[in-house]
């Protein structure tokens, strides 16, 4: 029998080949079956942003945990009566120690807002065409670290949501005096990177369509507050940043103030949640009194009285018990609460005003880091303020309500601080982290704290929030060593600027 050594060989080659070509088959088969179609490979940009910008905006757990539950009650713009079954609705209310409250800002960024931002910071810096989204993504970064740390002090900046990035899963805590100065420093390169001839998000961006102009506008005004931040603390440099945004060019109108209009753009109003279902809570006798002295026409716009009395704010640091001293007696319904025109489901929210921006600038006058007149830019201020409720569609102040106004409580630059101070206390109701933030730094207004038995503070006014228990389990070693540098994690350790 002869056999053929030629067939041998093609059968032994062919064989390994065939096998070869069944197995890669196979393998690419396999492939694609575990690709999930409905995962998204390469995000657009202008989806992500929206996403940053909803985040920011916040849910109903951060903000009125942290927001409403402390920075609102703290600065005493609302109040709470402690109810029998459900305890203390604002623990900043009576400066109790409720730690999920304190935390909840810093749970919510860090699980969730800043993971975004890196990633979107990250993509955008390594695409020539995508400049004007990076600069965006720059400032939006800003906007939530300064808020951030603001309230905390020392927190994760530089590391903070890198972990998809370079594998960064334990941040470690930068200081708040180089968190400013890097926060400082993205808004002056982000602002002079824009480039009218390359892309924007254009509707993808809540906050201004894409409109470069009014970016530039929103850069330079955080410049202008973030600068006026630091004035005790590093006055010369502060005084560098703040002419340094003035000569960029700030807001000039209420046009350019930045807010998410929900409903139209989606999203729910935050605030409506905390606002509609917590019964107890109402706005503070200190505010409300306030605006009743000075006959401010925005009272009319912000209170709103149950059972059609007379507008009266709930004093702080009282429960059931005390409060049947007070008039009123403890009947809510006879207490002021806020307007239900501004607490929708669709009520947009305000993150910054050009009513801050101007008062801003007569503090800039004040110090003689402007040239500008101080009263006008007070006056301004003012104007902007009682105007900018017209957004929430509700009836805003006339002209000449507004010019009387001014005209019973003129500018006096010797009280200056002092008056710049209660008005952005009022303007920036709603915007109540940088109202907490302004009365840490400056002062005023000028608050009687209450000394509500088993307080944390001693009586006084809470001078920050407390990190998130979480930390101290997972990301031991850098909470401790922010608490080293920074001091104590309490309610009373002042942050960097607060001097």
């Amino acid at each position: 029998m002869k056999i053929n050594i030629l067939n041998i060989s093609k059968k032994a080659l062919l064989a390994p080949a065939f096998a070869l070509f069944v197995s890669t088959s196979c393998v690419e088969d396999l492939k694609e079956m575990n690709v999930n179609p409905n995962e998204i490979s390469d995000l657009d940009y202008g989806i992500q942003l929206t996403k940053m910008q909803m985040a920011f905006t916040g849910g109903a757990h951060e903000i009125f945990r942290t927001s409403l539950g402390y920075c609102f009650a703290s600065i005493q713009q609302m109040a709470d009566l402690e109810s029998p079954v459900s305890g203390v609705f604002l623990p900043g209310d009576k400066y109790l120690n409720d730690p999920l409250f304190a935390s909840a800002f810093f749970d919510e960024v860090y699980n969730n807002e800043f993971r975004d931002i890196a990633d979107y910071v990250n993509r955008t810096s390594m695409d020539p065409e995508a400049v004007n989204y990076y600069a965006i993504g720059r400032i939006w970064k800003v906007m939530s670290a300064h808020r951030i740390t603001d309230i905390y002090g020392d927190v994760p900046y530089f590391e903070a949501g890198m972990g998809y990035i370079n594998n960064s899963w334990l941040p470690k805590y930068d200081s708040q005096e180089l968190i400013y100065k890097d926060m400082l420093k993205e808004l002056d390169e982000a602002a002079k990177s824009f480039d009218a001839n390359l892309p924007t998000p254009g509707n993808q961006d809540l906050l201004y369509g894409g409109n470069i102009d009014q970016w530039k506008k929103f850069t330079y005004s955080l410049m202008l507050r973030l600068g006026m931040r630091i004035s005790k603390v590093a006055p010369s440099e502060a005084e560098n940043w703040v002419k340094k945004a003035i000569q960029g060019g700030v807001m000039t109108s209420n046009d350019d103030l930045a807010r998410i209009l929900h409903g139209d753009q989606g999203g729910n109003n935050p605030f409506w949640s905390g606002f509609n279902t917590r019964d107890r809570i109402r706005l503070s006798a200190t505010f409300v009194g306030w605006m009743q002295d000075n006959n401010d026409p925005r009272l009319n716009i912000i209170s709103w009285v149950e059972n059609g009395g007379e507008h009266m704010g709930l004093p702080n640091g009282y429960d059931n018990t005390t409060i049947l001293d007070y008039p009123g007696g403890g009947d809510l319904v006879a207490y002021s609460n806020v307007n239900p025109d501004l607490r929708q489901i669709t009520s947009p929210s305000l993150h910054l005003t050009y009513a801050e921006v101007e008062l801003l600038l007569a503090e800039a006058a004040l110090k003689g880091w402007h040239t500008g007149d101080a009263a006008m830019h007070y006056n301004n201020g003012v104007k902007a303020s009682m105007k900018q409720w017209d957004i929430f569609g509700v009836e805003v102040p006339s002209d000449a309500e507004v010019e009387s106004y001014l005209g019973m409580h003129p500018f006096d630059s010797s009280k200056g601080m002092e008056m710049i101070g209660e008005q952005y206390w009022a303007a920036t109701f709603l915007v109540n982290w940088e109202g907490y933030s302004k009365w840490r730094r400056t002062g005023y207004p000028q608050l009687t704290p209450v000394n509500y038995p088993g307080n944390v503070t001693n009586g006084q006014i809470p001078r920050r929030m407390t990190y998130s228990g979480e930390e101290y389990s997972i990301n031991t070693e850098n909470v401790n060593e922010a608490v080293s540098r920074q001091g104590a994690d309490n309610f009373m350790t002042r942050v960097w600027w607060d001097k």
